[in-house]
C-alpha cells in the first residue's frame, strides 16, 4: 500500500472514502462539523439516532451522493479520548485498513487535525500496513478470485498546511520503515523450510547488509569448525544442510556510542533431533528461527534509521535433524566458552546453539544484550500468546526492555532468574546439563543460557509464544507476527 501526505481540502479531495475519526466523548469534532455542513445536516442526523456511538473498532459508512468529491464518509469509532493509547490507535487502523479493504476500496484518506500525537500517526501507519499483510508466495491460484480483487492500495493523509507536511513526513516514514522491517520478519519466519535454509538466510542477510548499508559476515561450516563454533556445530551435524554464523554490524559515525548486541536463535526447522518431537504441529516448526528474523528485521530498519548507538546483530542458524550423525542423548559436547555441555535431550537445541552465539558477543565487550528465541513450550502454558517471557543479569537492561516493550505493545513478563534454580541445569559428567529438572522449564532454559552470557548486561526473550499463534489482534495476524523487531527498535532509539 502506498502512503502519501498531502495539503487540501478533504471536500475537494478524489478518493474512495474520506475517513473521520469520532470520539465516544466528544462527536462533534471540526472537521465532523465541516462534513456535516457539507452534507446538509444528514450526519448529525444519523448520529441523532444513536446507531454509531464512536466505540473503538466501530464505523459507519455514509453516501455523499455528490455533495463532496467523495462518494463515501467512514465514521471511525476512537472511544474516550481519556482512553486513547498509541496501541488502541493500532488496533482500530488495523480494523479500518481491513474494513476498507474488504469493502473493495482502492483509496482512503484520512484528514489529519493539527493536534495529532506522533505517536498516534506513527501507530497508524505501521498498523495499517501490518494488518493488510499476506504471505501468499507460493500460491499460484487463489480460493477465491473476488478476494484476489480486493486491494487497498493508497492511503494518503490530509494536512492543513505544508508546515504540518513536513512535520507529518518523517513520521509517516519512521512507521512504514518499522513496518516493512516487521513484514521482513515475518516472511523470513513463514517460510518453509525448504525454501529457507541456514545458507538461504544468511544470503538474506547479505541482501538486507547491502542495501541499508551494514557489514555483514557470515561464517560457514569450516570457519566455525576453525574458531570453535563446537555446539552450533553439534546442533548440524544430523541435518544435510550446512550450518551459518551471521555477524550484522551498523556503527554510528563518531566515537564515544554505546554498543548494543542482538542475538537471534535461528533453527530454520526443528525435529527435535533424535529426541523427536511428535507429527502434530511439526509443520509450525519452520517458526522455530523467528528470534533470527526479528534481530534481522531489526538491523534492516536500524541501517535506515540510523541511531546513536552501535548495534551488532548476531544469528546462530541450524537445522536440527534426526540424521544418522545426529547428536544423541548421553553426549558430551564442549562450547566455545570451553564450558563443557551434557546433552540430555537434542530437541532443547536453541540453547545450544545461543551458548556459542553469546559466548562470541562477549569480545564486542557490549553495554547490553538481548537474545530473543522460541525456546520453550513452557512459556506458553505460563503467558500464553500475549507476552514474552524475560529473563536477565541486569535490572537497567531489564527496564530498558520493558520501556520499549509498553510502547509498542510487544509485551513482556519478567520471571526470576535466581541462583536458586541453578542446581537444576547442573550435570553429573559435564559442566552444565542442557535441560533442568522438568520444573520451570522457562526459567531452566535461561538458567542454561546464563552460563554463556558473561561479562555483559543480558536479557533473554523467550518469545515461543509470540512469534506466531497471535489471537484478537487488527494487525498481527495468526501467522507470524514478527514479534521482537519494534521492540527492539524502539529500545535502540530510546537508549
Amino acid at each position: 500500500m502506498k502512503i502519501t501526505i498531502e495539503t487540501g481540502d478533504f471536500r475537494q479531495t478524489e478518493t474512495d472514502a474520506i475517513l473521520i475519526p469520532i470520539l465516544e466523548d466528544d462527536m462533534h469534532n471540526e472537521l465532523l462539523l465541516i462534513a456535516d455542513a457539507a452534507l446538509e445536516g444528514r450526519i448529525q442526523a444519523f448520529l441523532n439516532l444513536g446507531d454509531f456511538k464512536g466505540k473503538p473498532k466501530t464505523s459507519s459508512v455514509l453516501y455523499t451522493n455528490g455533495a463532496i468529491k467523495a462518494p463515501r464518509i467512514i465514521l471511525i469509532g476512537l472511544g474516550n479520548y481519556a482512553e486513547i493509547t498509541a496501541e488502541k490507535v493500532r488496533q482500530v487502523a488495523g480494523y479500518t485498513a481491513r474494513q476498507t479493504r474488504d469493502m473493495g476500496l482502492k483509496s482512503i484518506t484520512v484528514p489529519l487535525p493539527p493536534e495529532t500525537q506522533d505517536d498516534w500517526a506513527q501507530a497508524a501507519v505501521e498498523a495499517a500496513l501490518l494488518s493488510l499483510y499476506e504471505f501468499k508466495e507460493h500460491k499460484t491460484q487463489s480460493d477465491d478470485k473476488d478476494e484476489d480483487n480486493k486491494s487497498l492500495g493508497a492511503l494518503t493523509f490530509l494536512v492543513g498546511s505544508e508546515v504540518e507536511k513536513s512535520l507529518i513526513e518523517p513520521i509517516v516514514e519512521r512507521g512504514r520503515t518499522i513496518a516493512n522491517g516487521t513484514m521482513l520478519a515475518r516472511d523470513l519466519s513463514n517460510q518453509p523450510g525448504n525454501h529457507l535454509t541456514p545458507t538461504q538466510l544468511a544470503e538474506k542477510a547479505q541482501e538486507v547488509a547491502e542495501a541499508t548499508g551494514l557489514n555483514c559476515t557470515v561464517f560457514d561450516k569450516a570457519t566455525l569448525e576453525e574458531k570453535g563454533f563446537r555446539t552450533l556445530l553439534a546442533v548440524a551435524q544430523g541435518s544435510a544442510e550446512e550450518p551459518r554464523f551471521i555477524i550484522l554490524e551498523y556503527t554510528p559515525e563518531g566515537e564515544g556510542h554505546d554498543t548494543v548486541a542482538l542475538v537471534g536463535k535461528g533453527i530454520t526447522f526443528d525435529t527435535g533431533g533424535i529426541s523427536l518431537k511428535s507429527g502434530k504441529g511439526m509443520d509450525e516448526m519452520k517458526h522455530d528461527m523467528s528470534g533470527a528474523a526479528a534481530v534481522l528485521g531489526a538491523m534492516q530498519v536500524i541501517g535506515h534509521l540510523k541511531p546513536n548507538v552501535r548495534v551488532i546483530g548476531v544469528i546462530a542458524t541450524t537445522e536440527n535433524m534426526p540424521g544418522s550423525t545426529a547428536i544423541k542423548p548421553g553426549d558430551v559436547v564442549t562450547s566455545y566458552s570451553g564450558k563443557t555441555i551434557e546433552i540430555m535431550n537434542t530437541d532443547a537445541e536453541g540453547r545450544l546453539i545461543l551458548a556459542d552465539a553469546l559466548a562470541w558477543t562477549a569480545q564486542y565487550q557490549p553495554n547490553g544484550v538481548i537474545d530473543l528465541a522460541t525456546l520453550t513450550g513452557a512459556v506458553i502454558a505460563c503467558l500464553g500468546h500475549i507476552a514474552a517471557g524475560a529473563m536477565g543479569t541486569d535490572d537497567t537492561l531489564m527496564e530498558k526492555v520493558k520501556n520499549a516493550a509498553e510502547k509498542t505493545h510487544e509485551r513482556v513478563w519478567e520471571l526470576p532468574l535466581w541462583e536458586d534454580y541453578d542446581e537444576g541445569v547442573k550435570s553429573k559428567v559435564a559442566d552444565v546439563q542442557n535441560i533442568g529438572d522438568g520444573t520451570a522449564g522457562t526459567i531452566a532454559g535461561a538458567v542454561f543460557l546464563k552460563k554463556f552470557a558473561e561479562g555483559y548486561p543480558w536479557v533473554h526473550l523467550d518469545i515461543a509464544g509470540t512469534a506466531w499463534g497471535v489471537k484478537g489482534s487488527t494487525y498481527i495476524p495468526e501467522t507470524a507476527s514478527g514479534y521482537g523487531v519494534r521492540l527492539l527498535v524502539q529500545m535502540i532509539e530510546d537508549w
